[in-house]
């Protein structure tokens, strides 16, 4: 396989990883996610919506690192093996913290405590 010998080409490369994370399910959620957040911020801009669309952004990003775990992880084997079970928990794991920042931020803007 090549290097990106430009940047067009690494481009293309970044939208077809693009295309196969919109397919799973978990990024369209997220995506949803990311909307609302970018609706929020465009109504009512401030620290706490500009923060929430940026750990959106980040959250898909963090989405998209996890699929590749989890994608590897199939590619080696099918089978139950524990090891790849901890892997792809940790995976998991990484997206359910960023989506508790988020929630945690989302109160503290909803908060009439300033």
């Amino acid at each position: 396989m090549l290097k990106n010998k430009n940047l067009l080409h690494a481009a293309k490369n970044a939208f077809n990883g693009l295309r196969v994370l919109l397919k799973e399910r978990s990024a369209q959620r997220e995506l949803l996610l990311l909307l609302a957040s970018i609706i929020l911020f465009c109504c009512k801009p401030n620290v706490y919506t500009v923060l929430l669309t940026v750990l959106s952004f980040v959250l898909i990003a963090v989405e998209a690192l996890n699929t590749a775990i989890e994608k590897i992880c199939d590619h080696l084997t099918l089978e139950i093996h524990p090891e790849i079970k901890v892997i792809k928990d940790l995976g998991a794991a990484a997206v359910f913290v960023l989506v508790l920042a988020m929630l945690l931020l989302f109160i503290r803007f909803l908060s009439p405590f300033s």
